[in-house]
C-alpha cells in the first residue's frame, strides 16, 4: 500500500512540477483555459514536425517558393522521364492559423507518360488532375495529415501550381 501511494505522490508532484514550468514558460497564456493552451501546443508541435514529410527543395523535379507557411506557394517543374512521388505542400495540424481554406491554381502539361495532381489527407486522396490542362481547385484542410502530391510514371511535361 505504501509503495502505491508513493507512486501516486510521485505522479501529483511529477504533475505540478509540470504546469508550474509550463506557466512559468510561457505556454499558459493568461485569459486561456489549460485545454486550448495544451491543444496549441500540440498542434504547434505537430506542424512543426509535419515539415519533415514534405520533399526536400533539392529533391524536387522543379522550383519551389513557400508561401506564408508550408501549406502555401508556387511551384514550377519540368520532368523528364519522371518516376515517384513529390509531396509539394501540406502539413499536419489541428487547425490551421491562417485559416483551413485553400486554392490551387495549376497547369499541367504531359508529353508523355503519367502525371497526377492530388490532394492528400487522412482518409482519402482527392485527384485534380491527370491530363494536360489548367483549372483551380478550392478545398477545405481538416485535422490530421493534409498534403498537395505529385505522382508520375514515366512522366515528360510541364507542372506550375499556386495555392493560397
Amino acid at each position: 500500500m505504501k509503495k502505491r501511494r508513493g507512486r501516486y505522490l510521485f505522479a501529483l508532484a511529477l504533475l505540478i512540477t509540470l504546469i508550474g514550468s509550463m506557466t512559468g514558460c510561457g505556454m499558459i497564456e493568461a485569459g486561456k483555459s489549460w485545454k486550448d493552451s495544451i491543444l496549441d501546443g500540440y498542434n504547434n508541435w505537430m506542424q512543426s514536425f509535419s515539415k519533415y514529410a514534405l520533399t526536400k527543395e533539392t529533391d524536387l523535379q522543379g522550383e519551389k517558393t513557400e508561401g506564408s507557411d508550408h501549406y502555401t506557394g508556387e511551384y514550377e517543374a519540368t520532368y523528364e522521364n519522371f518516376n515517384g512521388k513529390e509531396i509539394l505542400f501540406g502539413g499536419t495540424a489541428l487547425e490551421r492559423e491562417a485559416g483551413n481554406q485553400l486554392s490551387a491554381e495549376y497547369t499541367l502539361k504531359i508529353t508523355s507518360g503519367n502525371g497526377v495532381l492530388y490532394w492528400q489527407d487522412r482518409t482519402e486522396k482527392r485527384e485534380m488532375i491527370q491530363t494536360s490542362g489548367k483549372g483551380n481547385y478550392e478545398f477545405t484542410i481538416r485535422s490530421g495529415d493534409n498534403y498537395l502530391v505529385f505522382e508520375g510514371e514515366g512522366f515528360t511535361g510541364t507542372l506550375s501550381l499556386k495555392v493560397s
